[in-house]
């Protein structure tokens, strides 16, 4: 009662300072009264209401101390709603420290690893598998796949109740130029989950999946920078930084290798005859063809002006030689060229002892060596020549023994 007293008090005043106010400006008496009144009019009505609410109040306040029962499914209600307040808290504080965990994330495998990592925290599995789509297949980013490739119905798929479907899939498309997907083999939810309800499962993969995906643009992103600042734009061979670093992990790896140093002959002559525009359709014609000539895990790398070197890993001395050979015979058959195009070319093996230095300085003077005999050939450096167990075959037990031996 004194709530409504008071509103339509204050009501009053305003309606009775409108008309004050009338006296000091130009607006018409009527407009001021009939203002007035709709205030009157308005704070009657918020008292009632607030008339009636406490009403309600005290009523139900009566109810609950007059039955005990009633009291205790109040409290009963507001600790379920605490508890599923509480519960919803700590989902989000999870997903938030997954998300901080992805942030770093930039290689493919370690991608892969943390994404199992993070989906661990919600669902057990046998295996994570990351899958994106390029050149019209599916590609496993980090590893090969330990299952079938996904099949996209849905930005998340959830394991079957029924076991007709095993695994969890969340589709990532949107991090890619393409599509791109995360599968979880064989799920099954972890405690933290289990007890929630399906709509809340499916909630926390929509919020995984979001992660996952910024995280999987990130991977993209620095996969295409890596490719960017590691391919030579005009000959689309690896640039030179790129093949040395490669050269010293394969040294490191203890396994056989061959290092062919590939020079284009009279490739002066191409500029001063033709012009330059005719000397880098010839430099790109010998860069395809090298690569296409080459198989899957052998490098080919632009070394500088019209030189090329190419990385043969696992490969014997004589395996290298028809490998070189091979090259030199697909690029003598270019055509649609300015002119026609030969190279030269020195071949090394790595010995026991070699380090990237003494192997290039091998093939270079095999290279020259090739030259000042005519060009158009492949000469294999007269270290060969040495007993078989001076080339790197299967040497790592050899490097093992002459180590410990000297030591």
């Amino acid at each position: 009662m004194i709530r409504f007293i008071i509103t339509v008090s204050c009501s009053a005043l305003i309606g009775a300072f409108l008309v004050t106010m009338h006296r000091q400006s130009d607006v018409p008496l009527i407009s001021s009264i009939l203002i007035a009144i709709f205030c009157l009019i308005a704070g009657a009505i918020l008292g009632l209401q607030k008339k009636n609410a406490d009403r309600e109040d005290a009523i139900g306040l009566r109810k609950l101390l007059s039955d005990p029962s009633l009291l205790q499914e109040k409290r009963q209600n507001i600790v379920e709603n605490l508890s599923i307040l509480e519960a919803t808290q700590e989902l989000q504080r999870m997903v938030f420290e997954a998300s901080t965990d992805l942030v770093s994330c930039i290689d493919e495998q370690d991608a892969r690893q943390r994404f199992s990592s993070t989906l661990s925290m919600y669902w057990s599995f046998t295996s994570c598998d990351l899958f994106i789509w390029q050149r019209g297949s599916w590609r496993s980013l980090g590893g090969p796949a330990s299952g079938d490739e996904p099949i996209l119905a849905g930005p998340v798929q959830l394991p079957d109740s029924t076991d007709t479907v095993h695994d969890l899939t969340l589709d990532l498309s949107p991090a890619v130029d393409g599509q791109a997907a995360v599968v979880l083999r064989y799920a099954q939810c972890q405690p933290t989950i289990s007890d929630h309800s399906l709509d809340d499962q499916r909630y926390v993969a929509e919020v995984l999946r979001g992660q996952l995906a910024l995280s999987l643009r990130r991977v993209t992103l620095y996969h295409q920078l890596q490719e960017l600042g590691r391919i030579d734009p005009l000959t689309t061979t690896m640039r030179r930084w790129y093949g040395m670093q490669r050269l010293d992990e394969l040294i490191e790896s203890d396994n056989s290798l061959a290092l062919a140093m590939v020079d284009i002959d009279f490739f002066k002559a191409v500029n001063d005859n033709f012009g330059h525009s005719a000397g880098d359709v010839v430099l790109k014609s010998v860069g395809t063809i090298l690569q296409k000539s080459l198989r899957t895990g052998d490098i080919t790398c632009r070394y500088g002006g019209e030189e090329f070197m190419i990385l043969l890993p696992n490969t014997s001395p004589h395996s290298a030689l028809q490998v070189c050979e091979r090259l030199r015979a697909s690029v003598a058959s270019l055509a649609d060229l300015p002119c026609s195009v030969t190279v030269s070319i020195g071949l090394a093996s790595c010995l026991i002892d070699d380090d990237h230095e003494s192997l290039l300085t091998r093939a270079d003077t095999a290279l020259y060596e090739a030259k000042e005999k005519g060009r158009n050939q492949v000469i294999q450096s007269s270290v060969q020549t040495e007993p078989e167990d001076h080339i790197r075959t299967l040497t790592k037990m050899i490097r093992s023994k002459k180590k410990k031996d000297n030591s």
